[in-house]
């Protein structure tokens, strides 16, 4: 026998035998305490690991980490007894940590039971520390300590439908998950929208995110790459209703043929601030006010920047392009144009021409 089918089965044993014992107040857990043991881990905790970009291995920044631990009492029958959560998030370098779960917060004649973690960032497919996403079977792989997470790009052909059933509830997901809620909705009654397409209203104006303003063949059609593109959000902070981005990363070419977009969305008041703050912070800039409301020109390096203020809809767009991409501040300045025709195209105003 395998020392993989050893390690099976001595979890599945303690799991039973841990579930058997009435008297004892914490179950056995079903995974192992560090990647390269095979001892049980402890569902108390403390908790650790890393989140990265599973095409490249790039640290995730900012992504949701929801854990939850389950109660029961009851001895021939077994009835729940409530549970506890935590709520953080990753750090620059994707790393997480939990902390212990406190003895204060067991119920009173209760025993800890399970243990779940969820890890959630938009643009990717959802981590269970419990189950797969592709068959929803049970993970193996799961530590407690120096835990790997590798999450996978979200692709159009996946079901928003099946993802959310996958994640599960608890508040700060269910908050999160939000706008897939939409998503799984158009998707059942037949309605689902395609790309490009507006995703759901939120508040005045439709909900836009960065990754509807500009396409690959938008970059192509300006700059000539011939390349390939790996899309996604960016890791330099987590998308909200009020911001959102996305990267294309050259394939097998240097930083200097990326292309990112950022986009804030905002009341007026907010959006006029948020661009003067782009405007005294970033480097080289210049106002040229070319683009929508008003707009400006930026440089560093090998970095070109474009960015611009969309007053009446209270948009703040900026789009950066390394020097291998667009080789003139004027290719930038295009494809700041079709994010501004994108935006019209997207969300028209009443009254507009």
């Amino acid at each position: 026998m395998t020392r993989r089918h050893l390690l099976g089965l001595s979890i599945v044993l303690a799991t039973i035998l841990g579930a058997a014992c009435a008297t004892t107040p914490v179950r056995t857990a079903p995974f192992r305490a560090r990647p390269d043991s095979v001892e049980p881990g402890d569902l108390r905790g403390p908790f650790s690991g890393r989140v990265v970009d599973s095409s490249g291995g790039a640290p995730i920044a900012g992504a949701l980490v929801y854990a939850s631990w389950s109660f029961e009492t009851g001895a021939a029958l077994p009835s729940p007894a409530g549970f506890e959560d935590f709520t953080g998030s990753t750090d620059a370098d994707g790393n997480y940590r939990i902390p212990r779960l406190a003895d204060a917060k067991v119920p009173a004649g209760a025993r800890l039971v399970d243990f779940t973690l969820v890890v959630y960032k938009r643009g990717y497919v959802a981590y269970r520390s419990d189950r797969r996403f592709a068959d929803l079977g049970p993970r193996m792989d799961f530590a407690q300590r120096q835990n790997q997470v590798a999450l996978e790009r979200w692709r159009d052909d996946y079901s928003h439908a099946r993802h959310l059933r996958y994640i599960g509830g608890g508040p700060a997901v269910a908050a999160l998950t939000s706008w897939e809620a939409e998503e799984a909705i158009a998707e059942l009654s037949g309605t689902k929208r395609g790309p490009g397409e507006l995703v759901p209203n939120m508040g005045n104006g439709p909900y836009l995110v960065a990754a509807q303003l500009l396409r690959e063949a938008d970059i192509k059609a300006q700059t000539r790459y011939d390349g390939a593109f790996e899309t996604g959000p960016l890791g330099d902070e987590p998308d909200t209703a009020a911001y959102s981005s996305q990267h294309f990363k050259a394939l097998g070419r240097p930083e200097t043929f990326d292309v990112a977009v950022r986009l804030w969305r905002m009341t007026a008041g907010d959006a006029q601030e948020r661009y003067e703050e782009l405007a005294q912070s970033l480097p080289g800039v210049t106002r040229t006010d070319e683009i929508a409301s008003r707009s400006l020109r930026a440089a560093e390096g090998d970095i070109r920047g474009v960015a611009f203020l969309d007053g009446p809809r209270g948009l703040v767009v900026l789009l950066t392009c390394g020097q291998g991409q667009c080789a003139s501040e004027d290719d930038a300045v295009a494809l700041a144009h079709k994010i501004d025709d994108r935006i019209e195209q997207l969300w028209p105003l009443k009254g507009a021409p």
